[in-house]
């Protein structure tokens, strides 16, 4: 993982698929145990989950670009 600083001052962690599946399921189990009080691993937990989501949309819209692409 590589955490980048913004100009804004923010930070963005950038991560490997295999990396967002771990921390994806890190999250879920801290939130479904019994230390399921925090309201920021569900948050988290939800980012995480969106992002893959967006990027396995990412991935799969850019392969049914280059299938169509190939075929034309």
């Amino acid at each position: 993982m590589q955490v980048l600083l913004t100009p804004g001052g923010d930070a963005v962690a950038v991560m490997k698929s295999a990396e967002l599946v771990l921390a994806e399921a890190a999250l879920m189990h801290y939130v479904a145990g019994p230390g399921r009080d925090s309201n920021l691993a569900a948050r988290m937990m939800a980012e995480l989950v969106g992002a893959n989501e967006a990027a396995e949309r990412r991935a799969e819209e850019a392969a049914t670009e280059a299938e169509g692409a190939a075929s034309a």
